[in-house]
């Protein structure tokens, strides 16, 4: 059973979520609409949700400080280049798995593990499915960072690219490679650091 700090961290980030996709939405509204009196509605939404997502950062930031062994966890991932706040809420929320299991069991709990699409002789490609939705949706937006920003990761995909990889199979690498590195600095307990001690 979650303990109910856990739990309360969840309803949080998935409040931000939900925040975070009605801004979108309205934010493409807002683009389309030529009324005056609309476009003032809409702005006034806006400048709402933002207050909202800005007061559910703040009651994240809290309750995970609040737990001293997420204070850490969140302190370990957002030492990874890429990795912000908002994705290592998301991964201690959705992937509470991490430190616990290997790094295989990881990419498979978060729907980034390649499966084989295999019977008798025919071999198909090999794809990703199932998982955690949230946590794989919040990795995306830290693996297309870090694919600029870490340069290992960085280097990795260039090696992907030059062997041929379309763009979207190196995307989803440097998530998988992003989680089994969160797994593994978890686990350790350890800090990243550019070169490996």
């Amino acid at each position: 059973p979650q303990d109910q700090a856990l739990e309360a961290l969840q309803e949080l980030v998935n409040a931000r979520s939900a925040a975070n996709g009605e801004r979108t939405a309205l934010s493409n509204r807002m683009k389309t609409a030529v009324t005056a009196f609309l476009r003032k509605e809409l702005t006034r939404r806006l400048a709402a949700l933002d207050t909202h997502i800005a007061r559910l950062d703040a009651e994240i930031e809290r309750s995970i400080g609040a737990e001293p062994e997420m204070r850490r966890r969140l302190d370990i991932l957002i030492s990874i280049p890429g990795i912000g706040a908002v994705t290592a809420a998301s991964l201690i929320a959705g992937l509470c798995e991490l430190g616990a299991c290997s790094g295989k069991q990881a990419a498979m709990l978060a729907g980034l593990a390649p499966l084989a699409c295999e019977s008798g002789e025919r071999a198909g490609h090999r794809a990703i499915r199932g998982g955690r939705p949230a946590p794989r949706n919040a990795i995306y937006m830290a693996a297309l960072s870090a694919s600029r920003h870490n340069p290992d990761l960085a280097q990795f995909a260039e090696r992907l690219k030059k062997a041929g990889k379309p763009n979207k199979v190196v995307l989803v690498a440097i998530m998988r490679k992003l989680i089994v590195l969160a797994n593994t600095l978890i686990t350790k307990n350890r800090i990243w650091t550019p070169n490996p001690p």
